[in-house]
């Protein structure tokens, strides 16, 4: 068949879209890059995790936070994500935290103790 064959019956079965002699037979043979950017794009990229270690300074939860001492003597006040966490935790344990920014907070996603 010839280009102007094709053209004309994509163009029947394809009433919609608009196609050019040339751009439809370069693009026949292409990948879709298009649909496959455009679904990438509806993903949102995870948040970062950072890991802490350190000595538990205090434990509130009635404000679901933990202050946690870290070596550098820096003490961190983190949210805590599950409330189970206060179960396991008490003053100068230590610890390994994993921390997540959630909604701008800085959160405890999870916590081992030493």
């Amino acid at each position: 068949m010839t280009r102007t064959t094709i053209l004309a019956l994509a163009t029947v079965l394809l009433p919609n879209v608009a196609f050019s002699a040339t751009s439809f037979v370069a693009h026949a043979t292409e990948p879709q890059e298009g649909i496959s950017q455009k679904q990438g794009a509806a993903l949102a990229p995870r948040p970062a995790i950072e890991p802490l270690r350190g000595v538990v300074e205090s434990v509130n939860q009635g404000s679901d936070t933990i202050n946690i001492r870290s070596s550098l003597g820096l003490i961190e006040q983190l949210r805590v994500q599950d409330g189970l966490i206060f179960n396991a935790v008490r003053y100068g344990d230590k610890v390994e935290v994993s921390i997540q920014t959630i909604a701008g907070v800085k959160t405890i996603v999870s916590l081992n103790k030493e």
